[in-house]
Formats: C-alpha cells, structure tokens, sequence
C-alpha cells in the first residue's frame, strides 16, 4: 500500500464516525417537523351525518278523539270538529193493532131526527065575539089547548072595516094590525065603521093582504078569518 492510501485510511474512518450521528440528528428533524407540521394544521370537519329537521306539528283545533290513529311525524293533522250532542227523544211505541176478528158492525141506515120542542103552529081564538064593534081575540098559551104558541113565536092580527059602493063591491075604510105572543096573549080591539048601509068588516090572523077595494060578490082572506060581517042589507 502506498503511503497515500494509508494517509487516507483515517479520515474516512472519522467520517463515517460522524455519518450515523448525523443521519439520525437528521431523521429526528423530520420527525419533528412532521408533528409541528401536523400540529399546526387546522382541524377538518368530520363528515357526520346530517340530523332530520323535524317539521313543527301544529296544534289541532278541537281536542282529538281518544280513538283517532298516531299521525306520522313531519305531516299536519287534520282540524278535528267537536260533534255536537245528539238530543235523543223518546220513540213512542207504536199503538196495538186492533183485532179484525171480531165481527163487523154495519152502519145504523137509520137517521134520528130530534124533533123541536115546540113546533110554531099556534092558534088565536075569539074570546068575545062582535059586540057593538067589540072583538076579543087571545094566542093559546094557557096550556089547555093544542097548537100553544111556542117560546119567541107571534102572530099577526088584524081588523078591516070596508064601506059599500056603488057597483056592489067595497073599499077599505079603516084598519089596524097588532101581534100576539106570550108577554101579550089577548087583544081586545074596537072596530071602526062608517055607519052606513051595508058597511061589512073582518077579523083576520095570519099574513094576508088588506085590500083597498073588494069587488062586487068576493069575500077576502080566506081561511084566516076569525070572525066576520060581508055587509048584511039594511
């Protein structure tokens, strides 16, 4: 070997004396930068999951039946309308259908009529026949006689006195008309004559006609006349 080469020998022995040393200072650098590194990085967010917003449930007017069904959450419950109570009335029970078997009465073809208490028929009779031109007529209310006069019924009377003329016939000289009921039953009346030949007069009940003139022969008022005088000769 030269004298070079071993001149040489020791300083490369010194200087991988050094090499090891120097490459782990190196290596602690890096390790120490890394963590500073790593240190003073700013932190990330974790990718959590993102929580469910929960959609606000409002509150429901009324107050929900115990039966009503959950409502899932995130949708509206309907409003719920209170029922007003139903009044029950009573039901009446229907009335008992009547028996049909008996037997079937057939309709009365008889018709009752109620007759009245008093039928207005009554009747005036002469008291006192014509007595120097004095006539008394009465109703029948005594209750002696048949055809009384009933409660509220009348009857027309009347006198007619006629004087003769010259044809044979008569003309109407005086006359007067009253009614009989019960408050006054009789009537005594005074016939007026004109004096004269063949003057003739009438007592009459009913609702005949006076006449102001007879002709010659005729007698007036028919079956109403109660007493009478046609005109005698003189």
């Amino acid at each position: 070997m030269s004298e070079q080469s071993a001149a040489d020998v020791p300083e490369v022995i010194r200087f991988r004396r050094w090499l090891l040393p120097a490459a782990a200072l190196a290596a602690v650098l890096v390790l120490l930068v890394a963590v500073a590194m790593a240190w003073s990085a700013p932190e990330r967010p974790s990718a959590a999951r993102p929580a469910a917003e929960l959609t606000p449930v409002p509150t429901a007017a009324g107050t929900p039946t115990p039966s009503a069904a959950p409502t899932p959450s995130g949708s509206v419950r309907p409003a719920v309308t209170p029922t007003p109570a139903r009044t029950v009335r009573p039901t009446r029970p229907p009335a008992p259908a009547r028996s049909s078997s008996g037997p079937t009465r057939r309709p009365s073809t008889t018709t009752t009529t109620r007759k009245p208490a008093c039928t207005p028929a009554g009747v005036v009779d002469v008291v006192q026949v014509f007595t120097d031109g004095v006539v008394k007529v009465a109703d029948r209310t005594d209750g002696e006689w048949t055809d009384q006069l009933c409660p509220g019924e009348r009857i027309r009377v009347f006198w007619a006195t006629y004087s003769r003329t010259s044809d044979g016939g008569a003309k109407l000289y005086q006359s007067q008309v009253r009614y009989l009921d019960r408050s006054q039953p009789t009537w005594t009346m005074r016939l007026a004559l004109s004096g004269h030949c063949g003057d003739s007069w009438y007592v009459v009940a009913g609702n005949a006609t006076i006449p102001q003139t007879l002709k010659p022969g005729v007698v007036p008022f028919g079956g109403g006349k109660l007493n009478w005088e046609t005109g005698g000769g003189c």
